[in-house]
């Protein structure tokens, strides 16, 4: 028989140092500003985003992008996001770095207190954690082939590239990755990245 175990945890247990760690365990950036652009809060990941000021920065205390255009869709974004709690998405572009910025912009409030803020979070594209292929194996019960050209095709790289790497034809490859596609339930390439991009949150 299986015993039911009250799951409440007291109040004082989760610190604010804890919910940080937690945070900084993400593999995309995580940051809490108000409709302005000020910025709360952030883990780590968004902070060296920002920091490098290539694509993200802050100006005056204000997150803002590089491209006076893209800051400005930005902006628009986070005031929709805490003002009319309206879900947004860009990329930005950056000059020092060839792969742009994943922005997600989605309206956050609590209940009790009435706070309302926009939950920002930044992610690389292509962008994936060392463990990818790991944890994509353990999931879907890939082979170890299979667990590799999944990872490497969510890391931004086209077939023809994975199968020169991989020192194999592009036929052999197409088997592997139509065999992945089947375990993982999708029929389209771009599916099969979704699903291993959303299943990658932890570094």
């Amino acid at each position: 028989m299986i015993e039911v175990v009250d799951s409440e945890v007291e109040r004082g247990v989760f610190e604010p140092h804890v919910a940080n760690a937690i945070l900084n365990l993400l593999n995309f950036g995580v940051i809490v500003s108000d409709s302005e652009g000020c910025v709360y809060a952030a883990n780590d990941l968004a902070w060296s985003y920002v920091a490098h000021g290539d694509g993200l920065s802050e100006k005056g205390g204000l997150l803002t992008a590089e491209n006076g255009f893209e800051a400005e869709a930005l902006h628009n974004r986070i005031a929709a996001a805490v003002r009319q709690g309206r879900s947004g998405a860009m990329l930005i572009h950056r000059s020092r770095s060839q792969k742009p910025l994943v922005v997600l912009v989605e309206p956050f409030s609590t209940d009790d207190s009435g706070f309302r803020c926009a939950l920002v979070t930044v992610r690389e594209v292509g962008r994936a954690s060392p463990r990818i292929a790991e944890r994509a194996r353990m999931m879907f019960n890939f082979s170890p082939a299979e667990a590799e050209i999944v990872a490497r095709v969510a890391q931004g790289l086209e077939p023809a590239e994975i199968a020169a790497e991989r020192k194999v034809s592009i036929n052999t490859l197409r088997v592997q990755m139509a065999s992945a596609m089947v375990k993982v339930g999708v029929h389209r390439q771009a599916e099969l990245v979704s699903v291993i991009s959303s299943a990658d949150i932890i570094e």
